[in-house]
């Protein structure tokens, strides 16, 4: 599982599922809310200037290189879309 630190709390995991991406959103170790997507959804999604992806509780919406990271339609932390793609490539390999 590889993980982006969104702030003292909040964590962004991947972790594979199949031909599937797992993206889970951890609160002080306990999950929050995840979402299951392919691999070829993401990469689409990061390689548009502006973009949005998911309509549940998790979403994530790029504009630039910059990814804001919504649950619940509230904005909980941003990272940039080289952390993102990195961890993409990690399991592309």
């Amino acid at each position: 599982m590889r993980q982006i630190i969104l702030n003292e709390k909040l964590t962004l995991a991947f972790e594979p599922l199949g031909n599937k991406l797992r993206l889970i959103i951890f609160d002080a170790g306990e999950e929050l809310v995840c979402r299951k997507e392919k691999h070829k959804n993401l990469q689409h999604f990061l390689a548009e200037e502006q973009a949005h992806i998911f309509k549940g509780r998790l979403q994530l919406k790029k504009i630039g290189g910059i990814i804001e990271v919504l649950v619940k339609n509230k904005s909980i932390g941003v990272i940039s879309s080289n952390s993102f793609e990195e961890v993409l490539d990690a399991f592309n390999n």
